[in-house]
């Protein structure tokens, strides 16, 4: 099935940065759970098609703004549809021939403190196991985030609030 792109480049404000020398990263997981919405820095995934996203997060030190950025998603299986990924040219995304890696080419728009990043959303089909995300700058490797995708039953999902015994519902029972 399809891994779908989100494309999350967010620019809070036009910034200028140093073309490849990185300061900062972080790697984040949403989704819904428990009527709440969770993002986490963390390097497992929840395998949740429409529900659990990914997003990488890169920022760049002060200096000339970037021309250019690659991002390689690479899966540990080949993905046996990639949908429109594979057939839109305008998406800038290529999908390799043996269906395991999706490179994608972008001019990345930066926030005011030089922070750009991009996203993926868990789809069905999706190959379960590590995966890897290399981004380069301006032809110059500045990261990789390094994250396993797992069945919900082998994801350690976060506590969730307990209500408190003293409140007591609509009906005044409990």
């Amino acid at each position: 099935m399809l891994l779908r792109a989100v494309t999350c480049i967010f620019a809070l404000g036009a910034g200028t940065a140093g073309a490849a020398e990185m300061l900062e990263s972080d790697f984040q997981v949403t989704y819904q759970y428990g009527g709440t919405e969770h993002r986490l820095s963390e390097d497992r995934v929840p395998l949740l098609p429409g529900n659990a996203c990914y997003t990488w997060w890169i920022r760049l030190a002060e200096g000339a703004a970037p021309q250019s950025a690659v991002e390689r998603l690479i899966l540990p299986d080949a993905l046996a549809d990639w949908g429109d990924l594979a057939t839109n040219p305008s998406d800038g995304v290529e999908i390799s021939a043996d269906n395991t890696t999706a490179t994608s080419t972008f001019v990345p728009e930066l926030s005011s403190d030089g922070w750009f990043s991009k996203g993926w959303c868990v789809a069905a089909g999706d190959p379960l196991g590590p995966h890897r995300i290399e981004v380069s700058v301006d032809g110059t490797p500045v990261d990789t985030f390094e994250f396993d995708v797992l069945e919900p039953e082998e994801y350690a999902w976060p506590a969730l609030r307990q209500p408190d015994p003293r409140e007591r519902s609509v009906n005044e029972s409990w």
